[in-house]
């Protein structure tokens, strides 16, 4: 039998007595046995829903036991976990929800409350939402659904069968739902848990990261495959971190370079206790070297960074403990297989710059009903990551820059053309082009240049609060700057590279 939950059932009949979630806000601690029992009751109340194989269960959930219940739930069902970032805003919602089609909603209730109404007439094929933290309009209370009498087994899934849909962005169009299945999850889970995190069932992880993140099978499934305990905590700040890692004896954190950077800053000896703390794990964004050095020497722990994707089910490369080279993302992986491509598709000489394309076990099926999409994503079976890089004599490997026009600010992803889309709906705006900026702690930030309609006026702080109305704050321009004109090509395209060169290039000839 295959089903991603079956780690669920291996550590309760091996360490059933041992702790399994925790939660740092309240304290409360669930066993590996207490938690499949959660499970279980949540998973017999979406199957009274009429929640089956295939269907999608979409999850607006903060970082909590809750939000963990209700994803294995689901996946136990065989249907198809969905979850999205719980700072998403109304038309997000709405795409993702409609895109996937999703049959249930599990939500936080005042985010529900907040980000819901406006957009609940829009959504044709949610037939129920459910609500944690009490209940909204019609919704169901998560706390009291019906429990499930004793154990539920779980459905029998095929290894390509889907567990999850991620949605993930392109610079243009709309996000694209990637395709991960149980053999996926389950293949880098046992690779997360050993040899990436070094982790056994007497230990703590604790991550910064949104489990709606790809992130999630390195800081949830990873552990809990090894049988250790998941500590949870809503949001991040840096000295809640620091608190629950020292309160809770956390041996294992992970998170991306911005939370290290806000943590260094943090951190007194005299104040917290990080004896316990032994493992260091980031990824999402290249980590400075002179940061990998702050990091081992100021909390003494050992520091591991991973290369990945959303389509590639996390970890592809990850740098091995006590032997990493400062800069690299590590060799490859055990069951992955790594080229650095030309533009041709030929292998490129080492120490060369071209775009990695990687095989293996966690390796997506595709894009949800984009066919189109996923055909132009691979080639002869590699899957053409957009990434450029190189590797060196010694098989590390080094990420130089992005083929794209994404921007990874603090961890998150950010697609230009959807911050630009927002933009474009503020009556005042005309023409704009959103670029990255290096910024020294979050790597990179959203800056939007403005050419204003004719007689139309608009202060930059008045954009910047717009897009926080349309899109998750993250992805709101940290910069505006009001321009008279932007460059463009003979078919009238903005030239986003040359607007980008003089920026941050200005006096390059």
């Amino acid at each position: 039998m295959m089903n991603l939950s079956s780690i669920l059932d291996r550590n309760c009949e091996r360490i059933p007595n041992r702790p399994a979630v925790v939660c740092a806000e309240d304290g409360r601690v669930f066993s590996q046995a207490e938690f499949r029992a959660e499970v279980c009751r949540l998973a017999g109340a979406f199957r009274d829903l009429g929640v089956g194989k295939g269907d999608r269960v979409a999850l607006f959930l903060p970082n909590g036991p809750a939000y963990l219940a209700a994803y294995f739930a689901a996946v136990r069902l065989g249907a198809v976990a969905t979850p999205f970032n719980i700072l998403f805003r109304g038309p997000e919602i709405r795409y993702i929800l409609n895109d996937s089609r999703a049959r249930i909603l599990v939500a936080s209730r005042d985010e529900a409350a907040e980000r819901l109404p406006g957009i609940r007439a829009d959504l044709p094929h949610l037939e129920k939402v459910i609500t944690v933290g009490g209940t909204w309009e019609d919704s169901l209370d998560f706390d009291r659904l019906g429990s499930y009498p004793g154990e539920l087994a779980a459905v029998d899934c095929a290894p390509g069968d889907p567990v999850t849909i991620l949605y993930t962005s392109g610079t243009t169009g709309h996000p694209k739902g990637a395709f991960l299945t149980h053999q996926n999850f389950l293949a880098n889970a046992a690779l997360n848990a050993c040899p990436v995190l070094h982790i056994n069932d007497q230990d703590l992880f604790f991550t910064g990261t949104p489990f709606c993140h790809i992130f999630f099978v390195l800081t949830v499934l990873g552990p809990l495959h090894a049988g250790a305990a998941v500590l949870t905590a809503r949001r991040f700040t840096a000295p809640n971190a620091l608190k629950y890692i020292a309160d809770f004896k956390a041996t294992h954190f992970a998170g991306v370079p911005t939370m290290y950077i806000y943590m260094l800053e943090e951190f007194k000896p005299e104040k917290y206790d990080l004896s316990a703390w032994r493992f260091a794990q980031s990824a999402g964004a290249s980590m400075p070297a002179e940061y990998i050095r702050r990091i081992e020497n100021t909390f003494d722990v050992g520091f591991c960074e991973c290369y990945g994707a959303t389509e590639t089910s996390s970890t592809v490369t990850f740098g091995r403990l006590g032997h990493g080279k400062a800069g690299s993302v590590g060799p490859v992986a055990p069951g992955w297989a790594v080229i650095v491509a030309d533009g041709r598709g030929n292998e490129v000489p080492r120490g060369q710059v071209g775009e990695l394309w990687v095989k293996g076990q966690g390796l997506f099926s595709g894009y949800w009903e984009k066919p189109h999409d996923t055909e132009a994503a691979f080639r002869d079976g590699w899957f053409k990551t957009g990434d450029m890089g190189r590797v060196d004599e010694d098989g590390y490997y080094f990420l130089v820059d992005r083929k794209n026009d994404m921007i990874i600010s603090g961890g998150y992803n950010v697609y230009p053309r959807e911050v630009e889309d927002a933009l474009y709906a503020h009556p005042a705006v005309f023409e704009v082009v959103v670029i990255g900026l290096p910024d020294p702690v979050l790597g990179e930030i959203p800056a939007a240049y403005v050419v204003l309609k004719p007689g139309a006026q608009a202060d930059p702080d008045g954009i910047k609060a717009f897009c926080k109305e349309m899109l998750a704050p993250y992805k709101a321009p940290r910069r505006v700057e009001f321009v008279e004109s932007l460059p463009k090509g003979p078919t009238g395209k903005i030239l986003k590279r040359i607007v980008r060169d003089q920026i941050l290039y200005p006096n390059r000839s």
